[in-house]
């Protein structure tokens, strides 16, 4: 058995667009290449087969019998290969196919709507949705998009930043009753503090775990990785939360949470993507991530 490694499949091709041809000078025209090379080409081709394929008439070409089997066996792969384009096209191009979509837990009550709404102007799409509370990486796990909040982790796709969500540290009144309300931001030290996984991995509190100046060595109350799971604790009294605005609105209203007026500027939470090939990005991915953007934008804008 030949080793395939070494096969020649343009020059396969080069020999049926010849053979259709019908003339080593016409194929020239047509396929801008020099007669010189599609004559070594083709040479090269039955050394690899090791057998005469055309019958170089002083008219016209013609084939052998080896050449008239191979001429069949290239209809064959030409057939596959314009159908591989079509489908590669309609995949990059069309809104339809599968969409798998990775993203955190609690990221899911903000953008369920939205893209229940992208799934109805797009029928075509085939939507995957898988949440966690986990980092995901596209390039090594079978996603299209992968949300993530907190600093992007170092990776070699690209990576969108869909919106950065307001923040604010918020008590449940209860709380605030038992304990006081703290005036300042240096005032939480001593308090008791619920805190997200995150916000320790991206040291949003220097001082917290003796990181920076004024530091101390201060123990939260808890430590989650799910942020609803965090503002859950906080509305029980348990302790005061730093969140996203976005999540505490209705909370808020309901009188269960109070924001804190604190003397510090707190950093939003970036919110990102990250997919696979900035310039290849099939269009429904560029549609999805722009319709979720859009629709996070609406929501802190109220």
């Amino acid at each position: 058995m030949k080793n395939l490694s070494h096969f020649d499949l343009n020059g396969l091709m080069l020999f049926y667009e010849t053979v259709n041809a019908r003339s080593i000078n016409k194929a020239s025209q047509l396929l801008g290449i020099p007669k010189s090379t599609i004559s070594r080409r083709l040479r090269s081709l039955e050394g690899h087969f090791n057998s005469a394929l055309l019958k170089r008439g002083s008219q016209s070409l013609g084939l052998t019998e080896s050449g008239q089997a191979l001429y069949r066996r290239c209809e064959h792969i030409a057939d596959e290969l314009e159908k591989a384009d079509l489908q590669t096209s309609r995949i990059q191009y069309e809104l339809s196919g599968v969409l798998r979509v990775s993203m955190p837990t609690f990221f899911v009550e903000w953008v369920s709507e939205a893209i229940a709404e992208f799934a109805r102007l797009h029928p075509a799409v085939c939507l995957e949705i898988e949440a966690h509370n986990r980092h995901v990486s596209v390039a090594d796990e079978p996603f299209d998009v992968a949300i993530h909040f907190g600093k992007p982790a170092e990776t070699f796709n690209p990576t969108r930043n869909l919106i950065e969500l307001p923040r604010s540290f918020y008590a449940a009144p209860d709380y605030i009753a038992n304990h006081g309300s703290p005036l300042r931001y240096l005032d939480l030290s001593s308090h008791q503090l619920i805190v997200h996984q995150f916000q320790m991995r991206d040291r949003v509190f220097p001082w917290l775990m003796g990181h920076g100046e004024n530091s101390a060595h201060i123990i939260p109350r808890a430590v989650a990785n799910n942020a609803i799971m965090v503002r859950d604790f906080v509305v029980r009294g348990l302790g005061i939360g730093l969140m996203p605005d976005i999540m505490c609105h209705q909370a808020l209203k309901a009188g269960e949470l109070t924001r804190l007026e604190l003397d510090w500027d707190c950093p939003p939470l970036l919110t990102s993507a990250t997919y696979l090939a900035r310039d290849y990005a099939p269009r429904k991915v560029r549609a999805f991530l722009d319709h979720v953007a859009e629709s996070l934008h609406k929501q802190i804008a109220i």
